[in-house]
């Protein structure tokens, strides 16, 4: 039986354990997918064995892991109530951090939608660890392929500025506010 410190939906002060296992689950697959990424365009050449692996093996199967992870956790996000947030804070700070939550889960959505086009432009449609792979849904357009490619990119870029901007907000709740909002989603 799961107890009161480990419930699993949301109480009012608290995030349950499924809400705390799509945030810290989908926080650390998309920093390791930064990693696989970042590494193999800036590091690695393209066409080495190395980078196909790092890309096709890992950064696209989990990529599909990420989405799927994101869409549960806007399901469950949707159907469970949010904890409160503390009295103390001001307005226009509750509505950045719901404004910020709602952006993450739409970059994390639209970093999949980018790539997913992308790797199909390119003739190489993503496949989920070898359990099954996309159709190729669009013919073969370099051009398409580099686009989405830039969009892919640059929504990286903006997503990490806004894990930098959520990372640092929790912690001034934490060390300059003194309240419990980064606390109530620790495991």
């Amino acid at each position: 039986m799961i107890g009161v410190n480990m419930q699993l939906k949301n109480s009012s002060n608290q995030y349950g354990i499924l809400s705390k296992f799509f945030h810290w689950s989908i926080a650390l697959l998309v920093l390791f997918q930064f990693y696989l990424g970042l590494w193999t365009v800036w590091m690695l050449p393209q066409k080495s064995p190395t980078a196909h692996f790092y890309i096709d093996g890992l950064h696209k199967p989990l990529g599909i892991l990420v989405c799927g992870l994101a869409i549960l956790a806007i399901l469950w996000k949707l159907i469970n109530q949010h904890p409160t947030f503390p009295n103390t804070m001001p307005l226009w700070e509750k509505i950045i951090a719901r404004l910020t939550h709602a952006l993450l889960y739409l970059l994390v959505l639209i970093m999949a939608f980018t790539g997913t086009i992308m790797s199909t432009a390119n003739g190489t449609p993503p496949d989920f660890f070898g359990l099954f792979q996309f159709p190729n849904f669009i013919e073969k357009n370099m051009k398409m392929a580099e686009t989405f490619f830039t969009l892919h990119k640059y929504t990286a870029y903006l997503l990490l500025a806004l894990i930098a901007l959520h990372i640092l907000a929790a912690l001034k709740h934490h060390f300059i506010d003194r309240d419990v909002v980064l606390k109530r989603m620790l495991p």
